[in-house]
């Protein structure tokens, strides 16, 4: 994976366009060293760096884009709690961690809401819940299902929705019912990404950018981060790169596929057409597979993302299907200017479930929120955190741990996230 030839160098995002917090990285400059070597500031890292410099370590940062710069910063900025399995499914998956499983779920955007008050970052976050709407009715006995297994587990702030409340709730009548959690929320997340490399920074972590980590190596009891600028040395590394991994760590990169999820937004709308849109502000994503999701921004515009090329986009005709899904959901915006579109990688397990695994001593990775990155992602990097400090063992996590499911051979990927995509839009018509 070549960073200089990502798409986010032909489609800047809205995101990197309008952040309001500085970005406080820079390069690395000559060989150096630490107790521990996060590579990747992404959300994980970065909440991985707080929580370990909150406990005292010596942290270091390294990313080969900088805070956010891959998929954290380029998703949409849904705040969702929790699993996608309620607790019973959890439980038979995972056994007995399977309710503490589900109660930390619970709580990872409480965490998120947690460490945006307390640094202060400046990233526009909104309160104002998600919605989960039903493309048709096996989409919607899935949605009754899931809120009736929540309220069954205890979660509280949900409420399942009629036709005409849904209706309402999201500005359009192409949904026949679903359910909305209050809980949750969405923010700019790119500037939530540097707001946490601020709070890093201003721990005692030095957080660094533009340098590519391109291998490591273990000898004498420490890990070695080879970069083009210099070696870092320490004696505890976490991967936090998920869909950029490729190499770094084949445990990771070798159980998991990666594709591309892309996004267009309007340029602001007037009062006449965006006050109807999705009224009281929540985020949504609808019942689909291949889901739609998008949310309406302080300004008015609508962002709207979906599926995209496996490889990324090349150009604006691959937004295509993006900007027709949207104008589909939204009528009134035919014709509306587009002012930005931009992708970026996700990273899917088998399972589409995270995971944290030590694949050596000293050696701890995080990966594959399969799309469901922004909460889960800060709450497994602050866990992670905690973990190393305390000198925890994988096995008391309330999360999956270890290595995720083995997947088919390596080249067999890109065709069968093409297959996959094809078969599931199939689906979706009719199931």
């Amino acid at each position: 994976m070549d960073i200089d030839k990502d798409c986010i160098h032909h489609f800047p995002s809205l995101w990197m366009e309008t952040a309001s917090e500085p970005d406080v990285s820079v390069p690395l400059d000559g060989d150096t060293s630490a107790e521990i070597a996060i590579v990747g500031e992404g959300f994980t890292g970065l909440c991985c760096a707080i929580s370990l410099a909150d406990a005292g370590r010596d942290v270091v940062l390294i990313d080969g884009g900088g805070p956010g710069w891959g998929g954290s910063g380029r998703n949409s900025g849904a705040v969702i709690r929790g699993f996608k399995m309620g607790r019973t499914a959890l439980s038979e998956r995972f056994g007995e961690t399977g309710d503490a499983m589900f109660e930390f779920g619970t709580r990872n955007a409480e965490m998120l809401y947690g460490l945006v008050e307390r640094f202060g970052i400046d990233c526009q976050l909104r309160k104002t819940g998600w919605v989960l709407p039903a493309h048709n009715a096996a989409g919607l006995r899935s949605v009754q299902d899931r809120h009736a297994t929540w309220v069954k587990d205890g979660v509280t702030g949900v409420e399942l929705l009629d036709r005409q409340e849904t209706a309402k709730a999201v500005g359009s009548d192409a949904y026949i019912g679903g359910l909305i959690d209050r809980e949750c929320g969405v923010l700019q997340p790119f500037s939530y990404a540097r707001g946490l490399a601020r709070a890093a920074h201003s721990l005692g972590v030095r957080v660094y950018g533009q340098t590519r980590v391109t291998h490591k190596t273990y000898s004498g009891g420490h890990w070695y981060l080879q970069t083009p600028a210099g070696k870092i040395k320490a004696k505890t590394v976490v991967i936090a790169t998920d869909a950029w991994t490729d190499k770094l760590e084949p445990r990771m990169s070798d159980r998991m596929v990666s594709t591309h999820s892309q996004i267009v937004a309007t340029a602001p709308l007037p009062p006449s057409i965006a006050d109807s849109l999705l009224p009281e502000g929540p985020c949504a994503s609808d019942s689909r597979r291949i889901l739609l999701y998008w949310n309406k921004t302080p300004d008015n515009r609508i962002v709207f993302g979906t599926r995209g090329k496996v490889d990324g986009p090349k150009t604006d005709g691959d937004f295509a299907h993006v900007e027709k899904a949207m104008v589909a959901l939204y009528p009134a915006l035919k014709g509306a200017k587009i002012t930005h579109r931009w992708g970026g990688r996700i990273g899917l397990t088998r399972d589409f479930m995270p995971r944290i695994d030590q694949p050596q001593p000293g050696l701890w990775t995080a990966h594959g929120y399969s799309g469901r990155g922004v909460a889960m992602g800060t709450a497994f990097g602050l866990l992670m955190g905690e973990a190393i400090a305390a000198n925890r063992s994988t096995s008391t996590l309330p999360v999956p741990v270890g290595p995720a499911p083995d997947l088919p051979p390596k080249f067999t990927h890109r065709a069968g996230i093409v297959r996959a995509t094809l078969w599931y839009r199939l689906l979706d018509r009719w199931m």
